[in-house]
């Protein structure tokens, strides 16, 4: 059994990226919290990671024999084989968008879990409480959220981008 600990941990860095460039987005953005942006940030990320490992495993079996020699080559051993850099940016334009739109519906339904969890207090009661709450939730219109999702997914994107364009021109010299 082959344990792919370089996966593992430029995942884990991909993820650390992301959740620090867009909690930065949210925080700009939306106008909420610090504490509540990054809760926005890593929850949406770890559930984009773990919906795209899944669809990966998922996907796999089913590929033809060359294409499947292809994809696990590069996303195992980082390695491209001949015609990969077109067949890795269709599939890169491919995840792009689908993680927008699983961060969009997950942050949507992160937002219903936290409206659910603590309703938002009339601002009298919300006034009064301040100095004693632990966690001030003030919810951005959905537009915006929309709006902060891209942009953040896009900046993050582009430094993952930027990153693996260093890897890889490392290695080739």
């Amino acid at each position: 059994m082959v344990f792919p600990l370089p996966t593992i941990l430029l995942q884990t860095f991909f993820l650390t990226i992301s959740v620090a460039i867009e909690s930065s987005v949210f925080y700009a953005r939306c106008q909420v919290s610090r504490k509540t942006s990054v809760e926005y940030a890593l929850t949406i990320n770890l559930i984009s990671a773990c919906v795209g490992w899944i669809f990966f495993f998922y996907i796999e079996p089913i590929l033809s024999p060359p294409l499947k020699i292809q994809l696990v080559t590069y996303v195992f051993l980082n390695k491209l084989g001949e015609g990969g850099l077109s067949l890795i940016f269709i599939i890169g334009f491919f995840v792009f968008w689908a993680n927008f739109s699983l961060k969009l519906i997950s942050l949507n339904l992160f937002n219903k879990l936290v409206d659910y969890a603590y309703p938002l207090q009339p601002e009298a009661e919300l006034e009064e409480n301040y100095r004693y709450s632990t966690r001030k939730v003030k919810k951005a219109p959905e537009r915006r959220q929309a709006m902060a999702v891209l942009w953040g997914h896009s900046y993050s994107h582009s430094v993952i981008l930027l990153v693996l364009w260093l890897k890889n021109f490392q290695n080739t010299t």
